[in-house]
């Protein structure tokens, strides 16, 4: 009778043990993937966002140095270079003016000439009493009036200088023309105003603070100064502790880094993140950690074995992305802030992205 107890061998084997592998394989679930962050110790202030405007650093009115005629005036959207010309005067009048001081400094050069041959050959007669002490006394006196008034001349001549350079307006630092009161050919008097230059490469922002944090607020600090489009740490440069009475705020100055220039402009909106606590060091973590239930807020560190392990924690203060924790956390410890929504205590994971928090 045949034997109804056979083994399987060879490539029917085989195929069984594989089949078997990939049924087991089938039913564990794949890593999740992830996206990790170190948690840090931090100095962490929290902060309370105030309204600011953005200035220029430098904004004047360009005014005429003398009186005349206008022979340029750069045109509203112009940018100048410090030292480049933003309006122009008609010098001819004042060059016929240096010709005729010239002319008088020549007149009264040969006068003094005349005046110092007279001196002396009446010095060389005076030992023979053929000229009275009375007359080269007169002779001395004119002779020194007549220098006087070539030196007087000399003066006019540089005065005349002077205002043939101040013809030319010249622009104290680079920046851009923002309008224009005056055109070429008017005819202007000294002081009126020609145009408005602005510098648009060294900004500032003017903030009203309130007066309850005055105390946390001091010259030098670093603080972010935020708008839509990005965020820069500028420095204090200046406070006006005195309050205004209605508002109950003072007025802070910051500076912004030159690269706030290509994204901001002079006359923008932003926020200042004012500091309403001292700072302490705190562990933190970006604020994507966290994972919020109604029992509590949680993050999920990966540990060596890029396994989850869901981790509860209390939630501190908070400053930009990150924000402070306290739990079994450690300096280091790395922690999900793409995916964690998905993950469970003891998931496998697998890190895509890995980035250190800021």
């Amino acid at each position: 009778m045949p034997d109804n107890n056979y083994a399987i061998t060879g490539p029917c084997f085989v195929l069984l043990l594989l089949m078997a592998n990939t049924a087991v394989a089938q039913q564990a679930p794949p890593p999740s993937v992830v996206q990790v962050a170190n948690v840090t110790r931090t100095e962490l202030a929290p902060t309370v966002p105030v309204p600011g405007t953005i200035y220029s650093r430098n904004d004047i009115q360009v005014t005429a140095s003398i009186t005349g005629q206008l022979t340029l005036v750069a045109e509203p959207g112009t940018f100048i270079e410090r030292g480049g010309s933003v309006a122009r005067l008609d010098t001819r009048p004042l060059r016929l003016q240096r010709a005729e001081q010239e002319a008088l400094l020549a007149r009264a050069e040969i006068n003094v000439r005349q005046l110092d041959s007279q001196l002396r050959r009446q010095l060389e007669l005076s030992n023979s009493n053929l000229v009275s002490e009375f007359d080269i006394e007169q002779t001395t006196a004119n002779r020194d009036l007549a220098i006087s008034d070539a030196n007087i001349t000399r003066v006019r001549i540089q005065q005349i200088d002077d205002q043939i350079t101040r013809a030319n307006v010249r622009a104290p630092f680079s920046g851009v023309v923002i309008s224009r009161r005056h055109r070429a050919g008017e005819d202007v008097a000294r002081g009126e105003i020609l145009a408005q230059m602005t510098d648009i490469q060294n900004l500032e922002v003017r903030a009203f603070v309130p007066l309850k944090h005055l105390p946390r607020t001091a010259v030098g600090d670093t603080i972010k100064v935020l708008a839509t489009n990005a965020v820069f740490e500028g420095q204090i440069r200046a406070l006006v502790p005195t309050g205004d009475v209605r508002s109950q705020t003072f007025e802070a100055r910051i500076d912004l880094p030159q690269g706030a220039a290509a994204n901001w402009t002079v006359g923008q909106l932003v926020s200042v993140a004012v500091p309403i606590k001292a700072r302490e060091i705190s562990l933190t973590v970006p604020r994507d950690a966290l994972v919020l239930r109604s029992n509590g807020a949680f993050v999920f560190r990966v540990n060596a074995d890029n396994v989850a392990e869901r981790i509860q924690v209390e939630v501190g203060d908070s400053s930009g992305e990150i924000i402070a924790v306290r739990g079994s956390l450690h300096e280091g410890d790395r922690v999900a802030i793409r995916g964690a929504e998905n993950l469970r205590e003891g998931s496998a994971v697998k890190i895509m992205v890995s980035q250190k928090s800021s």
